[in-house]
Order: structure tokens, then C-alpha cells, then sequence
């Protein structure tokens, strides 16, 4: 028996076909457009034209490669001063840093992460000049 999924466009300018090249190149974004063209039905050209509208409304942000690392942190940071740009731009420096989010609730930043011990070490004594921090470790990805 196969379970049929509810779908919440978070744009309402997408529909069905939009969200079906999605949830493909989100699969493998390594197929053509002809490729994902003749799984949803659309002529190759038809599909690039639809990407590149995804693009333009800001729907797709970036194209991007998921990279494996043995290591990942996720960060979430307590200001303990108003320094938020200074901080900002320290964060931004390290390339262990995948992402940094601004957000409600517990914590002022969340910070995904992929530093080696010593590295996480040598970052997190840099911080504490802003700010407070909890760090959480990746024990596997479930999806």
C-alpha cells in the first residue's frame, strides 16, 4: 500500500510539476533537463525554462554539492553583547561553517558546522568574546 503525501507550496506561483523537478534534483541534481523533462512530462527546454524561473523567484538558492564530512556540529549561540556584525564576520571566516542562521527562540545564531576536534577548539575559544555557545554533535543522518 503506498502512502500518499499532503503538499504545502510554500510559493503559490509553483504547481505540481514545479515541485516534481524539485524533489528530482534534490534526488540527484546531476540529471539533464531532458532527463527530468521525460519524468514529469515536459520537453527538456520546458523543464530548464521552469528551473530557472525557480531561481529567479527565489525558490532555488543555490546549486550546490552535499559533501560528506566525519564531523558536524550544530551551534547554538547566546550573545552576551551587541557586537552582532563583528560576530558575524569571525563566524563567516572559519570554512568549517556551512551556514550560519539568525533565529527566535533559544539562542540569537544557530551555526551548522563540519570542524575536527581541534579545529572546533581553536573556534569556539574565538567566541567567547561575543558570546555563549552549545555545541551538538552529529551522531548520523537520517535523511
Amino acid at each position: 500500500m503506498k502512502t500518499v503525501n499532503t503538499i504545502y507550496f510554500q510559493d503559490e506561483s509553483m504547481d505540481k510539476k514545479d515541485r516534481a523537478i524539485l524533489d528530482l534534483l534534490k534526488s540527484n541534481s546531476r540529471l539533464s533537463w531532458k532527463e527530468i523533462g521525460e519524468k514529469v512530462f515536459l520537453s527538456g527546454q520546458a523543464v530548464g525554462l521552469r528551473v530557472q524561473n525557480l531561481v529567479d523567484s527565489g525558490v532555488i538558492e543555490r546549486f550546490t554539492v552535499a559533501e560528506h564530512y566525519p564531523s558536524e556540529q550544530f551551534i547554538t549561540i547566546y550573545m552576551d553583547n551587541s557586537q552582532f556584525a563583528e560576530f558575524e564576520q569571525l563566524v563567516s571566516s572559519f570554512a568549517a561553517v556551512q551556514a550560519i542562521y539568525k533565529i527566535t527562540g533559544d539562542g540569537c545564531y544557530f551555526i551548522h558546522a563540519t570542524f575536527a576536534a581541534q579545529e572546533l577548539e581553536q573556534f569556539l575559544q574565538q567566541i567567547t568574546l561575543y558570546a555563549r555557545y552549545k555545541v551538538n554533535h552529529s551522531l548520523r543522518r537520517l535523511l
